[in-house]
């Protein structure tokens, strides 16, 4: 399967970690910043069962990412893509966010109130399987 990044965006998504998501709603869009890691081409994103965007994803699941470089020139790329509900996984996820957040891997010790947490706090996955990505200069494929 071919995948809908080019290296450079895949090399760029692999070295950020804040996405922010954008939601269908009546009027403006919703947007929430939030920690993503990669699976393959999907990003998956740790939330809870009472979010909007949660709320928001079962309606419908088409959502746009912008995954925005943190310093000048705030390089972005942006993915499209359809959002699903995982429940399953989320205290494996959270152990892996945990580690792109901090830059260190999260002790297997915590684990057990990882998943603690994950349970009190109702944590879901949401995995986006992209379509389609665009991206800013020079991260943007050239034009023949």
């Amino acid at each position: 399967m071919t995948s809908v990044y080019t290296d450079d965006q895949r090399a760029f998504l692999l070295a950020h970690r804040l996405v922010v998501v954008g939601a269908q709603r009546a009027g403006a869009p919703h947007l929430t910043p939030v920690y993503y890691v990669m699976d393959g081409d999907d990003l998956l994103i740790s939330t809870t069962r009472s979010r909007l965007k949660t709320e928001l994803i079962r309606r419908n699941p088409d959502v746009s990412l912008c995954v925005l470089a943190e310093e000048f020139p705030f390089l972005y790329v942006l993915v499209y893509g359809a959002a699903s509900i995982e429940d399953a996984g989320a205290a494996d996820l959270m152990m892996r966010i945990g580690e792109r957040m901090t830059g260190a891997p999260v002790p297997e010790a915590a684990r057990p109130t990882v998943e603690e947490r994950a349970r009190t706090e109702g944590r879901i996955v949401l995995r986006v399987r992209p379509h389609r990505a665009v991206a800013t200069m020079p991260l943007a494929p050239k034009r023949a």
